[in-house]
């Protein structure tokens, strides 16, 4: 998985976040083994205080190396300090964890 990156609803990339606004939290996944490989990609924003502001996964299956950009929307309903987590899990029923957690800090403004 490469590092998440946050895009506008044309998919560049932004830096600065206002509530309201529709943030895509975006990665490229890669199959690097030797078999079809299922997953769920998932996304958690979390609050200044460790609380779940925003959970979604999306779940598919990648052929042996093949690339699959992915992304989440999610809009700030209010301005704050917040976590973005992402990370990879087989699936959700079977979470067996393909990737670290990726953690990325962001500030709504």
């Amino acid at each position: 998985m490469t590092t998440p990156i946050m895009v506008d609803t044309s998919g560049q990339k932004v830096s600065s976040f206002h509530a309201g606004q529709q943030i895509g939290i975006e990665s490229t996944l890669t199959n690097n083994g030797q078999s079809e490989q299922k997953f769920a990609y998932m996304v958690q924003v979390l609050g200044s205080n460790g609380e779940t502001q925003y959970f979604e996964s999306t779940s598919a299956a990648m052929l042996p190396s093949q690339a699959f950009t992915t992304s989440q929307v999610w809009i700030p309903k209010s301005t704050g300090q917040y976590t973005v987590e992402v990370f990879v899990w087989s699936s959700l029923s079977s979470p067996i964890p393909l990737t670290n957690v990726s953690q990325i800090p962001i500030t709504v403004t």
